[in-house]
């Protein structure tokens, strides 16, 4: 994958949808792995992209090409926080008519990422029994979800659906926290405490305060579905995942695969997966560590900046001279 992770399988579908439906742009908020795959895909296929990010997020946001000048970075500037990125663009969206990506609606983003199983499917012949993945906001695992109902539908496999087993990064697990221990997400409630967690956390980009867990078709439905799972690692459960991959594979992975492979092993030695189960376990990313090698990475240049005081109408509405078209 061009931008290190499973969102490149996301960016071009997506933009591809949106052109033949009559967009001439497109805005997202992303902590860096969506970001990189939209500008990546946006260059080459010259659709302009605004990408909103936290600025603590900016070190993740590059791309193996030049970037085109159509390729546009928003930032909040001292944040870590993801869903104020997502308020941001939205802001953005509603004034000045951007067709916002969708995130979890958007159903040639789903589509897209939901290639891992049909890939799997395709290569194995079969639907795995467990599906393993971290998860920030979930839409990876909701895909994954829909393209194996769709198989089964198909008549062409027997078994049941994958039962997904879906990780965060501790301290902050949003998600394991309401299927697990009956928390009930509240993006809005102490978020400074919540922003203080994510501080904590090694694998940054699954750090999403308002992931879409309980609307309908959403990460709860495909857990109750599946009779899924979810787990809560900690930053040295994944280093020591990282360099258990690097050893077995060869090559490096980020902390999202890490995460996902620490939360495997714990699901064998609980004998929660048997030894002779099949499973697909999705490394999501393995950021610049492997495309460093090979290309020249470029850094995303900030394009407009603003503090998180000015995230809201007022503050949006100033910034009519940039979005001025005639």
């Amino acid at each position: 994958n061009m931008t290190g992770s499973f969102k490149d399988f996301e960016a071009f579908p997506s933009i591809l949808y949106m052109r033949e439906h009559g967009a001439e742009s497109v805005i997202l908020a992303s902590a860096g792995n969506t970001a990189r795959a939209f500008a990546y895909a946006g260059t080459l296929l010259d659709f302009p992209v605004y990408i909103v990010a936290p600025e603590a997020m900016a070190n993740h946001l590059w791309v193996p090409i030049v970037p085109s000048d159509s390729i546009r970075l928003i930032v909040v500037a001292g944040s870590n926080d993801y869903t104020l990125a997502i308020e941001l663009a939205g802001l953005i969206a509603d004034r000045f008519g951007i067709p916002p990506e969708g995130g979890v609606r958007n159903v040639a983003r789903r589509d897209g990422m939901g290639t891992v199983i049909l890939e799997y499917a395709r290569t194995v012949g079969a639907i795995p029994q467990h599906y393993f993945q971290a998860v920030g906001s979930g839409t990876g695992a909701i895909a994954a979800w829909e393209a194996s109902i769709r198989l089964l539908r198909s008549g062409r496999f027997d078994g049941d659906l994958p039962r997904l087993h879906l990780v965060q990064n501790a301290p902050f697990t949003p998600i394991h926290d309401a299927w697990t221990h009956g928390i009930p997400i509240r993006p809005d409630l102490d978020v400074e405490a919540q922003l203080s967690r994510i501080r904590g956390v090694r694998a940054d980009v699954l750090a999403n305060r308002d992931p879409p867990y309980g609307i309908h078709g959403g990460v709860a439905d495909a857990l109750r579905d599946t009779n899924g799972c979810t787990y809560a690692v900690t930053n040295d459960q994944i280093k020591s995942a990282e360099a258990l991959f690097a050893e077995a594979e060869g090559i490096p992975t980020g902390p999202e695969g890490g995460a996902a492979l620490s939360a495997l092993t714990e699901a064998i030695e609980t004998e929660r997966v048997k030894l002779d189960d099949s499973v697909l376990l999705n490394i999501t990313g393995n950021e610049d560590a492997l495309l460093k090698r090979d290309y020249t990475i470029h850094r995303l240049k900030p394009w407009l900046t603003l503090r998180p005081g000015e995230v809201s109408k007022d503050g949006v509405r100033r910034l009519e001279p940039y979005f001025r078209t005639d």
